[in-house]
């Protein structure tokens, strides 16, 4: 079987996570029997401007009905806050040359929970985007677990919600290739931060003060240092996660930071994503708030805590009966993160259960499409 496969490949190791545990539900199905052609969505977006852009267009098309199998996934793709796009979202296909696919399509592993302000007639748009592609027996489309469902009851209809399934976000098959990285030679606590979605928008958990969570973060980070034997470890994604570790550490005491604190080092791909998730999983606790921090220490089984300042963060744990392994950061959170941090590493629950069952449901779903293309 031949996959041409569109999402991001660039530029986010969480990404890259999913699309490794995209490749382990394909393998365990197909066995070794597909291969895959990836093709960056970023090319696609509007604000790409070098000479080797892409469109979603009748050359798209052609492109596609060559290959056995066209999959669109995982990513917040059907976000449908995105200005200018014919569909409302990233994947801005029109009626046209969604009609000239004969390909069976696969759109899964996918949000569709926008973090911005919906432009006026992007929902609209995005019904008829949604009536036209499930239009055809030989299309499937599936959210992943991060709310996305909810949201489409809530927000684009009911009937939309009753005929798109949810799934689990691929990065849950992430298995690392057997890297090793430890930052640091004693036990640590690793904390991914950002600066970027503290300041999206949500539905549910509140705005998110961006001085309040640096004053609540550093109480949690003077306690680490000032109360306990780890050291912390900081694990950037992106690059801007740098500006937003340095928000968090500018006030830890000087000689402190020359021995109790270390930051990853920024590297992506597949390369970059095995190392770092490497030091998630050497890790006595992971602290998250990128959406793939969270969804990749359950997939590993270790112990993990979330940051929630996107609904998505919040959602994911909730879907996987993991209620309590998360903060939300619109409040002051700073107390129950640490008693939080403490029950978690004593207790060590990491969700196994619930995953194992969820995984097997997931696969399910692709073997019975599976069967049929």
């Amino acid at each position: 079987m031949k996959i041409l496969h569109v999402a991001s490949f660039d530029g986010n190791i969480g990404d890259n996570a999913s699309h490794i545990g995209f490749r382990n539900i394909f393998s365990e199905l197909l066995g070794g029997d597909f291969t895959v052609h990836q093709l960056e969505i970023r090319k696609f977006y509007n604000n790409y401007s070098l000479p080797d852009k892409q469109r979603f267009d009748e050359d798209f098309a052609k492109l596609a009905n060559g290959y056995d199998l066209l999959f669109i996934g995982g990513g917040g793709f059907l976000d449908f806050d995105i200005k200018g796009s014919v569909t409302g979202t990233t994947i801005g296909m029109p009626p046209e040359v969604l009609d000239k696919l004969s390909v069976p399509v696969i759109i899964s592993s996918i949000g569709s929970n926008p973090r911005n302000e919906i432009p006026e007639g992007n929902i609209e748009k995005y019904r008829a985007f949604l009536d036209a592609f499930l239009s055809k027996s030989n299309r499937y489309l599936a959210v992943r677990n991060d709310g996305s469902r909810q949201v489409i009851k809530e927000v684009i209809g009911e009937k939309y919600y009753q005929a798109i399934p949810e799934v689990l976000d691929h990065g849950f098959f992430y298995t690392n290739d057997g890297s090793f990285y430890k930052p640091t030679e004693r036990e640590y606590i690793l904390i991914n931060t950002t600066s970027d979605q503290v300041q999206m928008k949500n539905r549910n958990i509140g705005t998110v003060n961006a001085d309040n969570y640096i004053d609540e973060m550093g109480k949690v980070i003077n306690h680490i240092i000032n109360d306990t034997a780890y050291d912390l470890v900081f694990a950037p994604h992106i690059y801007s996660d740098f500006a937003a570790i340095n928000s968090l550490v500018k006030n830890v005491n000087d000689f402190h930071m020359r021995t109790r604190v270390v930051i990853t080092p920024y590297v992506q791909g597949n390369f970059g994503a095995n190392q770092i998730f490497s030091a998630y999983k050497n890790s006595a606790i992971a602290l998250g708030m990128r959406f793939h921090a969270n969804v990749c220490t359950i997939a590993m089984n270790s112990v993990g805590i979330g940051l929630g300042a996107l609904d998505r963060v919040a959602a994911m744990y909730n879907s996987m009966e993991l209620n309590e392994q998360y903060v939300t950061v619109d409040k002051p959170f700073g107390d129950e993160l640490i008693s939080k941090i403490h029950g978690s590493i004593k207790s060590g629950d990491t969700g196994a259960e619930v995953l194992a069952q969820r995984q097997a449901e997931t696969k399910a779903y692709y073997k019975q499409i599976l069967q049929n293309v």
